[in-house]
């Protein structure tokens, strides 16, 4: 396997023989070697323009996701508005709290290498330091969310840990500005999906109005990912 450094931090390092069956075998192993990969498109897809903890990984492991999603909810809605139904008041609590851990999950390492296969076509394999792949923008300094100041990687990554556990999503692919994430045990009830559908709206604003001339609600955007084994997030 041959790498190049990728930014100043010795953190990242690009794969010049990067594969989907490359990113599989990592991505299986992350735990155990603490690194993980990820598939990055763009110049350098912004790495390194936030501030990195000392001990990133510490940091993520501090915050609670649901406090951190209760803080970023954009509700309560005011009187007579509908914008956020069907929850118009504060967060509701996080679905599937306490089950099973799923981010090991055989199925969660094949819905991944199967999102590799689409990621290899125009990105480029990068292995980061880290055990686990929530963990990554927090690591790296990502500045895609960096225009939104109650945001910040640290608390973006305890998310997508929560997620990582609960969904079986996994972050796979960063641009300058996106986090794709392959999903192996979505929501698949209409019910759960807008549970999951406020989390995003919390997560990133810009999943409310993807500025396609739709504007959805959790209830509509929650059709949306019912059963999708993939989570796309842009920050404008």
């Amino acid at each position: 396997m041959t790498t190049s450094d990728l930014s100043s931090s010795d953190a990242v390092q690009l794969l010049s023989d990067g594969t989907p069956s490359v990113y599989d075998d990592l991505l299986r192993h992350a735990r155990a070697e603490d690194c993980a990969p990820v598939w990055l498109a763009g110049a350098d897809c912004r790495l390194g323009v936030m501030p990195v903890p000392d001990d990133p990984v510490g940091a993520i492991g501090a915050y609670d996701p649901y406090r951190v999603l209760a803080e970023w909810w954009p509700g309560p809605c005011p009187e007579g508005c509908t914008c956020l139904e069907p929850f118009l008041g504060e967060l509701p609590e996080l679905t599937r709290s306490g089950e099973e851990d799923r981010s090991t999950s055989p199925r969660t390492f094949r819905e991944a290498a199967a999102m590799a296969e689409q990621a290899a076509a125009w990105g480029h394999l990068a292995l980061v330091r880290v055990s686990r792949p929530a963990d990554i923008p927090a690591v790296v300094g990502w500045g895609g969310a960096c225009n939104y100041p109650h945001q910040d990687n640290v608390r973006l990554s305890a998310v997508l840990r929560s997620w990582e556990e609960r969904f079986g999503a996994v972050l796979s692919v960063m641009t300058t500005s996106t986090l794709e994430l392959s999903v192996a045990f979505p929501p698949t009830t209409q019910e759960e999906a807008e549970l999951v559908a406020s989390e995003h709206f919390a997560f990133c604003p810009d999943q409310v109005d993807p500025q396609n001339g739709v504007v959805y609600t959790p209830r509509s955007y929650g059709e949306k990912i019912r059963s999708a084994t993939r989570w796309r997030f842009w920050w404008d």
